[in-house]
């Protein structure tokens, strides 16, 4: 074993012992890899090296969400984010940052605010199951994972797609490509006109570094959600103080971006992403609802993806899900699974029905209604997925 992976283990199980007995794990020696569990606080030069090795390695961990700086981020806000990291003959092969929401089970780093996750670099069920063996953990449970190849297909529950606007041949074709194929996105440059004949002169801030202009984000999205019926994601602490400490990074290579337009002095919209090589990821968008007929949601996404294109972006991630707003803007589209791994075949065939059945719940007419009652009955139900 090199001697930086063992002196950042050794570290980290010293800080854990001082810290939390939860954190306290053995190295996993057995064949073919080699497995330690990390905290982010404990990465070494040498492993960072690594870890952005094994990120060029692939387009697919091009995403923020691979990015080190996420990992360290979720770090900061909570206790139990660890890092698996197999090796073999002195070689990092995968890496797997992962939190522990209750003894033994463990999800994403960032738990249903990462997007795209899953293990950088060796994708397979042997160094996935030597991973969870190594940081004691019985399940790990995902929602978005890598599902352009099948070797981790046995835990798949369900594929789908994750959707991007691929600005690869630069803004002018994608401008083109959206006009055509989008009537919204055509009519825009009307709606904000409108907006800047009524309320005053348009402008977009691309990338903000005021964290007042953050609150309010936060305030108009939790207000959404409240209205919508859906669970208050920024309301739990650590997910709105995660977006708060994103911010606040600026590295070369990942930040967090606050974008802002503006019609005169009044703030019409924001949204918070990030931005990583050449990918900006559509996190946080939120608009203020007096605005609505002005569309301005269409119209800060397409101001971002010009500046994001200004910047060397190459894509405008707009994540999983088949939310109607997402057809507008993405011109393709990338495979995604959500499933669990663990060593019981009969714990996943009971997760896979339970997962199969809140799915066919959701599909019933009477969903609104259903989602009304409950979050007036129980304003935290669904809280226990941002534990």
């Amino acid at each position: 074993m090199n001697s930086y992976l063992m002196n950042s283990t050794t570290e980290s199980i010293e800080a854990a012992q001082t810290e939390s007995p939860v954190a306290a794990r053995p190295i996993v020696r057995t064949q073919p890899c080699n497995i330690q569990i990390v905290r982010p606080q404990s990465l070494s030069g040498a492993i960072l090296e690594d870890w952005n090795r094994i990120r060029r390695s692939n387009t697919v961990f091009n995403s923020p969400y691979f990015d080190v700086e996420f990992t360290k981020a979720v770090g900061r806000v909570r206790d139990d984010v660890r890092i698996a990291i197999a090796e073999t003959d002195g070689n990092i092969v995968g890496i797997l940052p992962f939190q522990e929401n209750t003894p033994g089970h463990a999800v994403p780093v960032g738990g249903l605010l990462n997007d795209w996750h899953g293990i950088m670099g060796k994708q397979d069920p042997q160094t996935l199951e030597l991973m969870l063996k190594a940081a004691k953990l019985d399940s790990f449970k995902f929602h978005a994972i890598d599902a352009s190849n099948d070797s981790l297909a046995k835990y798949y529950f369900r594929e789908f797609k994750s959707h991007y606007a691929d600005l690869s041949d630069g803004w002018e074709a994608y401008r083109r490509w959206a006009r055509k194929n989008s009537s919204t996105i055509k009519r825009q440059g009307q709606k904000t006109r409108g907006l800047g004949r009524e309320v005053g002169e348009v402008r977009f801030e691309f990338e903000s570094e005021d964290p007042l202009l953050l609150e309010r984000l936060i305030e108009l999205k939790r207000t959404r959600y409240t209205n919508s019926n859906t669970f208050d994601i920024l309301g739990v602490r650590w997910a709105s103080d995660l977006l708060r400490e994103i911010h606040r990074v600026r590295q070369p290579n990942f930040r967090g971006i606050l974008s802002v337009l503006w019609a005169g002095d009044e703030l019409v919209g924001a949204h918070f992403g990030m931005l990583t090589n050449d990918i900006l990821h559509y996190w946080f968008p939120v608009y203020d609802p007096r605005f609505h007929k002005y569309s301005p949601g269409t119209e800060m996404l397409m101001q971002s993806a010009e500046h994001a294109c200004e910047l060397g972006a190459r894509k405008l991630d707009l994540g999983y899900g088949d939310d109607a707003y997402k057809f507008k803007f993405c011109n393709a589209s990338e495979p995604v699974a959500f499933g669990m791994a663990n060593f019981n075949p009969l714990s996943r065939a009971i997760a896979r029905r339970q997962y199969t059945f809140r799915n066919h719940l959701k599909q019933i007419p009477m969903k609104p209604l259903v989602k009304r009652i409950l979050r007036r009955l129980y304003p935290r139900f669904g809280g226990w997925n941002f534990r």
